[in-house]
């Protein structure tokens, strides 16, 4: 369905809406009255005939009945009970055998409806001041109702012409601001494709359809500034960072050949020595993604390999806070590349140390799954709240029970970006404590 036939159709049934509603309200408001003036003309001729009765004199007056709603004089239907409910006395229109029984569940003075031979009534019941009799004053309704149903038939036609000139109208915009739009949304398509040379080129006589594909090359004109921008950045930091790392390990290199025999020095060089190195080939992939723009080339790897990595990278800072890493013998073989796997589950493993409390336990769980394997992270932590399981995968994005001023925030949008440059990826689930499913892609073929 084209945007300008929902377009119409939704103005359509907001017209119909509103105008139904509208004439809802008249039309019950209108019986409403009507029902009001009658029960008080009723009323008025009941309390007059219970009045004469409470003197003595049973007969009904030979008065007219209820005026109301501009019509004169309806008939009069009168019954007098005696409180168990006998009819002594009636109006000449009632026969003994005609006489409806007297009403029981309905309150004083106020009107009701009935059915009497077949015909619909209206009355009210008054008491008889000073006994125990009850005063029935009835009349038909038929005027009521015929009067109802003119003012319904007449709101319908009213109804089906607002709706008719509703839709006529409302197609007609809808045709006229959707007239071009079909080339605005091809540019931003092609835009959204990847091809940043689209633009919008036509002279619409719209104002504003000519404003909005002003704004649309102007933001396309904005975008590929934000990706040249973005471009510099990553080639800028590669190359600051490459300097001092390449002269960081090679010092550590001399300490570690003149270190002598202190083996506890000569473990921490080589600890600090090979994250010297795994910071040099961080900052040379970010250099070669930033020159070739190419997705991370993956290879057959046992999962097991890169997850003792992280867990002997996570584990110093996780005895730091008493928290302790509990996995099982995982083996599976998936794609990817040992240094970038190793780096997502580092991530995702210190996210679930750094929000654990004291003495808590993160447990790292493998299941095959249809496509590969799912390596589950689970803590002890706050966990996350239902809002907030895509957000903290944002940059720099914390969650609402997340107060941790530690870490900068891009953990796990690097997590989630490698795990999906491997084919695979990284949710998270709410609830209290934090859980999050890698998911990889196995390795299929002669390799595996």
């Amino acid at each position: 369905m084209s945007f300008r036939v929902r377009t119409a159709l939704m103005v359509l049934a907001l017209t119909a809406i509103t105008m139904g509603a509208a004439f809802g309200i008249v039309w019950d408001r209108f019986v409403a009255s009507q029902r009001r003036q009658l029960d008080d003309a009723l009323l008025e001729v009941a309390r007059r005939e219970a009045s004469e009765a409470a003197t003595g004199s049973l007969d009904f007056t030979d008065g007219p009945g209820p005026s109301a709603n501009a019509v004169g004089p309806l008939p009069k239907y009168g019954v007098i009970y005696t409180l168990n409910g006998r009819p002594v006395s009636t109006t000449p229109n009632l026969t003994t055998d005609a006489v409806p029984p007297m009403p029981r569940l309905v309150p004083f003075e106020e009107g009701f409806d009935f059915e009497h031979g077949g015909a619909p009534m209206r009355g009210v019941v008054v008491a008889v001041s000073g006994t125990s009799m009850r005063v029935l004053l009835a009349t038909p309704r038929e005027d009521l109702e015929d009067d109802a149903r003119i003012l319904a038939r007449a709101m319908s036609i009213a109804f089906a012409v607002g709706c008719l000139w509703a839709a006529i109208v409302a197609f007609g915009v809808a045709t006229h601001l959707t007239r071009e739009h079909s080339l605005v949304g091809s540019v931003a398509r092609r835009v959204a494709s990847g091809d940043t040379s689209a633009r919008v080129a036509f002279r619409s006589s719209d104002r504003d359809l000519r404003q909005l594909a002003g704004d649309l090359n102007a933001m396309i004109e904005r975008l590929v500034g934000l990706n040249a921008m973005q471009d510099r950045f990553i080639s800028h930091a590669a190359h600051e960072l490459r300097t001092p790392l390449t002269s960081l390990r090679i010092e550590l290199e001399h300490a570690l050949r003149t270190g002598g025999d202190r083996s506890e020095y000569e473990d921490a060089l080589r600890g600090a020595l090979d994250s010297s190195r795994r910071l040099s080939h961080l900052a040379e992939d970010l250099l070669q993604l930033a020159r070739v723009k190419a997705a991370i080339e993956s290879s057959v790897v046992d999962v097991a390999e890169p997850l003792a990595d992280a867990v002997a990278d996570v584990a110093p800072v996780g005895r730091l806070r008493d928290v302790f890493i509990v996995k099982e013998a995982i083996s599976g073989m998936v794609l990817g590349d040992r240094r970038g796997l190793a780096r997502l589950l580092r991530n995702v493993l210190e996210n679930a140390v750094r929000f654990s409390p004291r003495e808590g336990r993160v447990r790292v769980v493998v299941e095959p799954s249809d496509e590969g394997l799912e390596i589950s992270v689970n803590d002890d932590g706050p966990g996350i709240d239902v809002d907030d399981v895509e957000r903290v995968f944002e940059p720099f994005a914390r969650g609402a029970r997340n107060q941790d001023p530690e870490g900068t925030g891009l953990g796990l949008t690097i997590a989630r970006e490698l795990a999906r440059s491997y084919g695979g990826d990284l949710r998270a689930s709410p609830g209290p404590g934090g859980r999050f499913v890698i998911h990889l892609r196995s390795a299929r073929g002669p390799g595996a």
